[in-house]
């Protein structure tokens, strides 16, 4: 016997208990289905930075008291360490806004926390969803539950996804381990830190107070060598800072590490209207921008907001599109190892450093304040111009030449993959 509600919901991490949260407060019946077990949140390397605007969308949704939680890091913006010797360059949030840093699993749990507490909402756990279509889902024990809409919010992996499109385009990009580090300070509170270095950048934050997690983005070619404890510590020892060092690499010997696969989808589908999919389900990019749950934190609120879906739609797609330009550009300026892509690493650090208003510029596009894909090509262009000028003089111009082709046509290529409309 099939069971009918307003809306349900496929996965209860970030995006979907903020969805669930909003279409409950106005006045939904909402069922949340969680196909893990409680508690199985904390296990999670995942997602643990929030812009402004994600925290934002947080007190809208009455989840006020994450981010009013004493002793939880505010974020104020990044610190990124060129290397070489070279003095760290700070990128502010504008207007003195600020963000939040966090353990998933702390944010996860807290939100469900609130959800158990919001009329509307049926919560159940440990249900996995097999098929979806427009009138609803079929769960695993064979339960049939019908909706007038199924939002997914159930990850990369989406099962929602695939009954819209089947198995999704991912564009694999690299691995990342994170790496737990307690006792330990960040040289610049409130901010995150990106190093610049081997065998690609690290990241690095305080995830609550003297707890710190470092991120070390591995290049797929290492995926061999990236099994070896020794071999990575090795190539990191060098670009972290001297205070990390030693307790890195005992959480390395160790074996407390734990690995993502980090891939590209751009954020181009958004489903059908009875079939609607947010967060990274929706599109998914390198976490080197620390965009993914801002995303779906803002996804939730306008798509109650929003009656007709394809305003949401549009909307969204047109809010995403230069953050997601500005990640996949960073994250090749930052790993690319040729040497016109270290040419413009240089030209871009210099950019940041002499000019504050194209620091305020970066920051807002990473804010989602562009939407334009001439907001992002301006100082884009600036960047490449300057790496031409400052190029090495070793290398033929053919290959450098060849090179800069390949940094126009990127952009150009994920420009255009915001545009497209998938076939209803």
């Amino acid at each position: 016997m099939s069971k009918k509600t307003k809306i349900i919901v496929v996965g209860a991490g970030p995006a979907g208990c903020a969805v669930a949260r909003a279409y409950a407060l106005a006045g939904c019946s909402v069922v949340l289905l969680e196909a893990e077990p409680e508690g199985k949140s904390h296990k999670r390397f995942a997602g643990e930075w929030l812009h402004p605007q994600g925290v934002e969308a947080l007190q809208q949704l009455g989840f006020e008291s994450i981010p009013s939680t004493q002793g939880r890091p505010r974020g104020r913006g990044f610190v990124v360490y060129p290397g070489h010797g070279e003095s760290p360059v700070k990128l502010d949030y504008v207007e003195g806004q600020r963000g939040l840093a966090f353990h998933h699993g702390d944010l996860v749990d807290e939100m469900r926390q609130v959800l158990a507490q919001t009329d509307g909402v049926n919560f159940r756990f440990g249900v996995r969803v097999v098929s979806v279509d427009d009138g609803g889902v079929f769960l695993e024990n064979g339960e049939r539950l019908e909706a007038d809409r199924v939002v997914g919010a159930d990850g990369r992996s989406s099962v929602v996804r695939r009954s819209l499109r089947g198995a999704s385009p991912h564009k694999a990009m690299s691995a990342m381990t994170g790496i737990l580090l307690e006792g330990v300070k960040a040289p610049y509170p409130d901010y995150g830190h990106v190093f610049l270095g081997k065998p690609s950048f690290l990241l690095g934050y305080e995830i609550a107070p003297s707890v710190v997690r470092i991120c070390v983005d591995v290049p797929l070619k290492y995926k061999t060598e990236m099994k070896d404890p020794e071999w990575l510590i090795t190539a990191i020892r060098e670009t972290l800072p001297p205070v990390w060092r030693q307790p890195c690499e005992e959480q390395i010997r160790a074996g407390h590490l734990r690995w993502q696969a980090n891939h590209f989808l751009a954020r181009a589908d958004y489903g059908n209207g009875r079939r609607v999919l947010i967060g990274d389900a929706a599109g998914h990019t390198h976490p080197l921008t620390a965009t993914g749950i801002t995303n779906g934190l803002v996804d939730a609120i306008q798509l109650v907001q929003n009656k007709d879906f394809r305003v949401f739609a549009r909307n969204r797609r047109r809010a995403c599109r230069v953050p997601e330009l500005l990640s996949r550009a960073l994250y090749d300026c930052f790993s690319k190892e040729d040497a016109f892509s270290n040419s413009l690493r240089r030209a871009v650090v210099s950019l940041w450093r002499n000019d504050e208003r194209e620091r305020d510029r970066t920051m807002g596009l990473l804010m989602g304040n562009g939407r334009s894909f001439f907001s992002f090509a301006g100082p884009f262009l600036k960047a490449l111009f300057g790496a031409w000028q400052g190029r090495d003089q070793s290398t033929t111009m053919r290959a450098d030449l060849a090179s800069i082709a390949s940094w126009i046509r990127l952009p150009m290529a994920y420009a255009m993959a915001g545009w497209v409309r998938p076939k209803s």
